[in-house]
């Protein structure tokens, strides 16, 4: 198993982290035989525009986020608009692909099952029931469907990959303030609702205390990457 070396940076600005993981690749890619990095990090809120972002998905005007000291950044992964801030897990795995012999549609896969373990766990042991935790095609990141057949996007994956070394990676909803989603059209999904753990948790009855912490989650995170990607899965996706 090779490792993957996991570094909490608790909350960091999204341009230093951003910069910490350009470096983190750029060493992977001059020793390939260097491990695999995972920073997880809570940031500030800043919304992110991936290579496909769409102006007219940006809802509100500069003078609102300015109001409400959100940074605006445009980077190299794959994907529309996103938010990132407060109360929400981002994780980003530089890994080097080629050396796992991983596809990156099984990468990403690995990350959304992750997600969806995580997002398991923390809903049983707050006692709150769901129909389904997984995927939809098309619609990268992992999925909530309740008991009443509406269904929910938990957490988004987004990626850039270069010579078969990632860049950028996922981001879990877990407790998020403000719901900076409402500044968007999140991913470009315009028939789709987001939600959160602590949203769901408190829609179903359960425990509130069951939501992790941010640092608490990265280390849970931690483990089931570690885990799936010594016996990663073909991807797969839902349609209903």
């Amino acid at each position: 198993m090779r490792p993957l070396l996991h570094r909490p940076l608790g909350r960091l600005d999204h341009a230093a982290a951003h910069t910490l993981q350009t470096a983190a690749r750029e060493a992977l890619l001059a020793d390939p035989e260097g491990p695999d990095v995972l920073f997880t990090v809570e940031h500030p809120p800043v919304l992110t525009a991936g290579k496909r972002a769409r102006d007219e998905h940006l809802l509100a005007t500069p003078a609102v986020l300015r109001e409400a000291d959100v940074q605006v950044r445009h980077i190299e992964r794959g994907g529309d608009w996103t938010w990132h801030g407060p109360g929400q897990l981002v994780a980003y795995p530089i890994v080097h692909l080629r050396r796992r012999r991983l596809a990156v549609k099984d990468f990403v896969a690995v990350l959304e099952a992750a997600m969806a373990g995580l997002a398991g766990e923390v809903l049983a042991d707050a006692g709150v029931a769901h129909a389904g935790l997984g995927t939809v095609c098309g619609a990268p990141g992992t999925w909530i469907t309740r008991p009443d057949g509406t269904r929910a996007k938990l957490g988004a994956v987004g990626l850039h990959v270069r010579h078969g070394v990632t860049l950028h990676g996922l981001a879990l909803n877990l407790d998020p303030e403000p719901w900076g989603f409402d500044w968007i059209v999140p991913c470009g999904l315009t028939d789709a609702s987001t939600t959160s753990l602590a949203r769901e948790v408190a829609r179903g009855g359960g425990r509130p205390d069951a939501v992790p912490t941010v640092q608490e989650a990265g280390e849970r995170l931690a483990r089931a990457l570690t885990t799936a990607l010594a016996e990663p899965q073909s991807a797969e996706c839902t349609t209903s």
